[in-house]
């Protein structure tokens, strides 16, 4: 704080007290007033000079003092000159009351006033006035201009409106005062005023205890704020606030309320005692301040607002501890959120919100909820005793957990739903009613050394199209399951733990292609793994040891494939197979158990090169050696098997996908390059199985062609045909771009890139739009970043995922060529071709037939002369211009056939003509 005297201080009055001095504008000051001269004496009878204040003031000279004898003065006291005017130190008290307007206009100078009771407004339009031990009522202190204020001592009270009130570019200090009974605001700011509010008390006021707009700006620092009808302080528009060690309590609405408070810049110069002064940074900073009983939310933000909470506290919130909406952006650090009637904590909207060490404890609903586009980052942070979920994740909502620890929830510790993408690093979840961690309809997670304990369900994966990634997890002490998947999913799970489950220690659902790899199931209470009805994992290197149940259980029509699994102490047969079941055991080691295979009926289980030892019932084809299969290599058990009988399927699987290739319409050159590459594969394979070094191969790719012509689909074929060669695990595909890679700030873009690279392990990572990292050729943009973290992620993981850049085929060669590393790794492009007319026509006769129309002869010229007729110009949709054309035939189909006043045969409901075929414009 700085203080530019402009006159010698001298005594102002009975208690001497803190000069106030006049400054440079943006300033907080204080105000030295001088005194010159003997001062006159105000008495309305009795001795005295003067009967009048107004006679006094205008009798003495610049710098003089007034002193006034208690009595009741009805006047309006104009000053523009320096002066004092304190109360004589006798008993009674010197009441000043005006008939019309303020009691005291200050328009110059430098005034002091102490020791007054005022029954009237003040107004300090220019100057400065220094107010100390006064007592303000019926009207309210109002600062305008250029004016400046230091008030100490002071009540101010019972007042309609604001009880203090700065406008323009005023400011003001209010040090040891009390402002209460009002009806409206305590403390009203705007335009470009200041203020500084120390030890002060704002009570039982109907609207804001404290309320900033415009570019208003105001540090308030070990104050409290109490019974506010409306809200404990409103901040709108630009402006700037700093609360510190102050308490907020018995708030009618919402504790804070900020609304499109935008920060400035901070260059770290400027600071004021207890916090950073609110000029420098904007927004709102909040630091060792509690807040307590708000009736609405403890802190709100909305619309572009941004706060700054440190080691501060929201208690027993009427609705949400902290709501964060709009564009807003928060940071907590070292916080607490307690006894929310609602949710501890709500990121909604485009909010951005990063906490670390805080706690959020003893919600009524959630603790935290994160919806729509939000974006959360808790680091070291702790959520328990929620009524509803921990933490709930949805729509496009971004959330990532860092070393947090989740207990005591009747719900689900995560839940990430919706399309929410969750990454979930370290921490904890304890003693959870439901699941520890819940993936559902169209949530995706990055899950990385996370600890769950006591749930009913450890981690539950169900109803979403995405490959969750789980490593390094430890699952234990759960009632039923430590790992249920849902029917049709396919997560990766692997360097995993799942110990002390009351049921199954992994259960994957009907139709599951999950990708198991590394993992541990012990002291199951059931069975130790069980694949469900014509589940497809592929599950390798997995321990199950002193499971009360099957070591495997797989169901009816099961076609797994296990490879390098060792099977311990189980207690009923180790692996279970199920009718018309077709699993591959590969490698797989069993011992210890009563019994090593139950075969249902039907079954037809391929046993490769497996082991079993101290097994008393055994059904595995052992030879001389003791090994589970014969010099050949391969033993089909069960029903009417041969050794080659695994090769063939493998085959099979193989010519299946690759006519299914060959069936796409259109992409000779892409498909006849795609056949080069299964070719190469199939040499590298037969050369590692015979012991020799393969050839150098880059199995990434460059898609090049316009949008339309079949890049996705082939990718996801090429991901398939890789895995039944055994070049991938699961052959999946991952699909994103530069919205799924880059993040908005620094330090976001590599985790988002890492997050979208693990989720595509053993599979295949598509960028469409690849050439949108480097736009325009800038070379500063976070797309970089994503291009350099994708680099190193594709050598660290050489051989378990294959990337695939797609793009328009002119900005794919300056996309390779942003990154050294690219061109080296990007070495062969596949070109996609624009359809022909014909090809065009072949898709929407493929479409029709898909769903159950006919193209007859003339409806198919009809539709060739409508291709050749449309503008293939930039854009063009190629593949999906044509199923649009599909799309809209059908419904002026469906608009002619129902304006037919005729009945409709079947042949007419199923026969598209040429009058259905769209107007060219369509294409535009």
């Amino acid at each position: 704080m700085s203080a530019r005297s402009t006159a010698a201080t001298g005594s102002v009055g009975r208690s001497g007290g803190k000069p106030l001095t006049a400054s440079a504008p943006g300033e907080f000051v204080t105000v030295a007033v001088r005194s010159v001269g003997p001062p006159l004496r105000v008495a309305a009878r009795g001795w005295g000079n003067h009967r009048t204040i107004g006679s006094a003031l205008r009798a003495a000279a610049d710098g003089g003092v007034v002193v006034v004898a208690p009595g009741v003065y009805q006047e309006t006291l104009v000053v523009d000159r320096d002066v004092t005017i304190t109360a004589e130190a006798t008993d009674g008290t010197v009441v000043l009351t005006s008939a019309e307007g303020p009691g005291l206009h200050v328009r110059a100078g430098t005034v002091g006033v102490r020791g007054l009771t005022m029954r009237a407004p003040v107004l300090v339009s220019a100057g400065a006035l220094a107010l100390q031990d006064c007592d303000i009522s019926v009207g309210e202190l109002a600062l305008t201009g250029w004016a400046v204020a230091d008030i100490t001592g002071c009540r101010i009270h019972h007042c309609d409106d604001a009880a203090v009130r700065a406008n323009g570019d005023s400011r003001i200090q209010v040090t040891n005062c009390a402002v209460e009974d009002v009806e409206g605001s305590g403390i009203a700011m705007a335009q470009s005023s200041q203020a500084r509010l120390v030890t002060t008390t704002v009570s039982r006021v109907t609207a804001a205890g404290l309320h900033l707009s415009d570019s208003a700006a105001s540090c308030v620092v070990d104050c409290e704020i109490a019974e506010a009808g409306e809200c404990g302080v409103l901040v709108d528009d630009d402006a700037a606030l700093v609360i510190h060690s102050s308490r907020l309590r018995d708030i009618g609405g919402d504790a804070v309320r900020v609304t499109d408070c935008c920060a400035r810049i901070d260059d770290g110069s400027s600071t004021v005692d207890g916090g950073v002064d609110p000029r420098a940074v904007g927004g709102v900073t909040v630091v060792d301040t509690t807040i307590t009983r708000a009736v609405g939310s403890g802190i709100l933000a909305t619309g572009a607002a941004q706060l700054s909470i440190d080691r501060s506290h929201v208690r027993d919130a009427g609705k949400a501890g902290i709501f964060a909406t709009g564009t807003s952006t928060l940071s907590l650090a070292g916080c607490g959120i307690i006894g929310s009637a609602s949710t501890g904590l709500v990121v909604q909207k485009s909010a951005r919100l990063s906490a670390t060490d805080t706690t959020i404890a003893r919600t009524a609903a959630n603790g935290l909820l994160a919806g729509e586009e939000a974006s959360v980052n808790l680091t070291g942070c702790t959520i328990r005793e929620s009524g509803f979920s921990a933490v709930h994740i949805g729509g496009q909502a971004k959330v990532d957990l860092h070393d947090c620890t989740v207990s005591g929830t009747p719900e689900h510790g995560v839940r990430c739903t919706d399309r929410g993408m969750l990454r979930l690093a370290g921490g904890a979840l304890n003693a959870v009613g439901m699941t520890g961690l819940q993936i559902e309809d169209s949530g995706d997670a990055t899950v990385l050394g996370v600890t769950v304990t006591q749930a009913n369900v450890g981690i539950r994966v169900q109803d979403t199209p995405h490959h969750p990634l789980l490593v390094n997890c430890t699952v234990t002490g759960t009632t039923t399951s430590g790992l249920e998947t849902g029917p049709g999913t396919s997560p990766i799970v692997r360097d995993s733990s799942f110990r002390n489950s009351g049921a199954t220690g992994v259960f994957l659902d009907q139709d599951s292609q999950a990708g198991i790899d590394g993992c541990e199931i012990t002291d199951a209470g059931g069975n130790g793994l069980v694949v469900w009805d014509g589940g497809t994992p592929l599950i390798r290197s997995l321990t199950v040891k002193d499971c009360h149940g099957n070591g495997i259980y797989l169901a009816p029509r099961v076609r797994a494939k296990l490879e390098d699994c060792s099977i311990t102490g189980t207690g009923a047969p180790a692996v279970y197979v199920g009718p018309s079941a077709a699993p591959t055991l590969r490698r797989c080691h069993i011992r210890d158990v009563e019994q090593d295979v139950e075969l249902a009926a039907e079954a037809e289980p391929v046993i490769v090169d497996c082991e079993v030892s101290g097994v008393r019932v055994s059904h595995l084809p052992v030879g001389r050696s003791g090994r589970a299969s014969p010099p050949s290599g391969m033993a089909r058990i069960g029903a009417g098997g041969d050794p080659a009988a695994q090769a063939a399927a493998d085959d099979r699987g193989l010519a299946e996908l690759l006519h299914q290739l060959d069936e796409l319409v259109g992409l000779r050159r892409a498909k006849q390059d795609v056949g080069t590459l299964v070719k190469l594969m199939q040499m590298v394979k037969q050369r590692q199985e015979a012991g020799l070094l393969p050839p150098p191969l880059s199995r990434h790719l460059v898609f090049a062609g316009n949008p339309g012509t079949g890049k996705t689909t082939v990718a996801r074929l090429y991901g398939q045909i890789l895995a039944a060669l055994g070049m991938l695990n699961t052959g999946h595909l991952v699909e994103v771009d530069r919205s799924m890679l880059v993040g908005e700030y620094v330090g976001h873009t590599a985790p988002k890139t890492q997050a979208a690279f693990r989720r595509a392990l053993g599979g295949v990572l598509f960028i469409d739009e690849a050439y949108a990292l480097v736009p325009d050729g800038r070379g500063n943009d976070f797309g970089q970043e994503a291009i350099s973290t994708l680099v190193k992620l594709m050598e660290d993981h050489r051989d378990e995922v294959v990337v695939i850049v797609a793009g328009y085929p002119d900005q794919m060669e300056r996309f390779v060529g942003a990154n050294p590393g690219l061109a080296s790794r990007f070495t062969r492009t596949l070109t996609f071709d624009d359809y022909t007319s014909a090809e065009l026509v072949d898709i929407v006769a493929h479409q029709a037939a898909s769903h159950q129309y006919e193209l007859p002869p003339p409806t198919r010229a009809a539709l060739a002369t409508f291709f050749d007729a449309t503008g293939r110009g930039e854009g063009f949709g190629n593949g999906r211009f044509a199923r649009k054309v599909f799309q809209e035939m059908t419904e002026r189909h469906a608009r002619r056939l129902v304006d037919s006043a005729a009945s409709v045969t079947a042949e007419q409901l199923s026969t598209l003509m040429g009058d259905d075929l769209p107007d060219l414009d369509l294409a535009e």
